[in-house]
């Protein structure tokens, strides 16, 4: 619940965006009797006009808990500036 607390914070400012981008490596990811091919992802952290690539390498399925991990830190760290 906090994560989407946080997340609607930095979306309604309009001042920070965590989204994918895939990168040209593949892997293949086994849902009950298909395999689907997938590619791997980097998270673009965007702080108003400035774009961050990361380094890290991700699974699709596995984005979800750093992309809310991401957006948490940002959203704590203004909540401490502001009391």
């Amino acid at each position: 619940m906090e994560c989407l607390e946080a997340m609607s914070w930095a979306l309604k400012g309009k001042h920070l965006r965590v989204y994918p981008v895939t990168t040209k490596e593949n892997y293949t990811h086994k849902v009950g009797k298909k395999t689907n091919n997938l590619s791997y992802v980097k998270l673009v952290v965007e702080i108003g006009n400035a774009k961050h690539l990361g380094t890290a390498i991700y699974k699709q399925h596995e984005i979800s808990d750093k992309v809310c991990e991401i957006y948490l830190h940002y959203y704590n760290n203004h909540k401490a500036k502001t009391k």
